[in-house]
């Protein structure tokens, strides 16, 4: 039964996050990856995919609420959105963009990630990503090697007004 719940809730939030990418401006612009832990007590985090660069948790309070844990918090993500997809920043808009989160988990008895799911709201930023909009979606899934968790991210950013701009051209061909 947990693995169904499980595989049901990831629908669930990838179902949204492809809801939200059709409703996004024409401006914005698809980005998915991988989000590989770092450091955990220092919430330190490397992205890879269409963003590039480091993700670090700056603020976070949770509660348990059984059986479901939420939390929220506040993150900056410093580096690039990979437009050329040559896996540089060179020439592609950069700086530090924001984020507040909020995080929904289910853990073993063990303390192991079942499942976890996060939305990552855009809040600001700076140099290109002065004036970007847009967010992510998270959703962590257990894997049997360290870290133990594989996270993957979706969703849209629009810099328009930025100096910046991402193609929408990315869009997913399975949507």
């Amino acid at each position: 039964m947990r693995w169904r719940l499980g595989r049901f809730t990831i629908l669930v939030v990838l179902s949204s996050a492809v809801a939200l990418v059709a409703a996004a401006p024409a401006s914005a612009g698809y980005v998915s990856g991988q989000q590989k832990l770092v450091n955990e007590r220092a919430g330190k985090f490397k992205m890879k995919g269409d963003l590039l660069g480091d993700f670090k948790v700056t603020s976070f309070k949770g509660t348990y609420q059984n059986p479901v844990f939420k939390g929220k918090g506040k993150e900056k993500f410093n580096g690039c959105i990979d437009v050329e997809a040559d896996r540089s920043c060179k020439g592609d808009p950069s700086g530090v963009m924001r984020f507040r989160f909020r995080f929904w988990g289910v853990f073993g008895e063990e303390g192991e990630t079942l499942l976890g799911t996060c939305a990552h709201p855009v809040t600001g930023g700076k140099g290109d990503f002065e004036d970007a909009t847009g967010f992510l979606m998270m959703v962590d899934r257990p894997k049997s090697k360290a870290p133990f968790v594989k996270t993957h991210y979706e969703g849209v950013i629009d810099l328009a007004g930025s100096a910046g701009r991402v193609s929408s051209e990315g869009t997913p061909s399975h949507c």
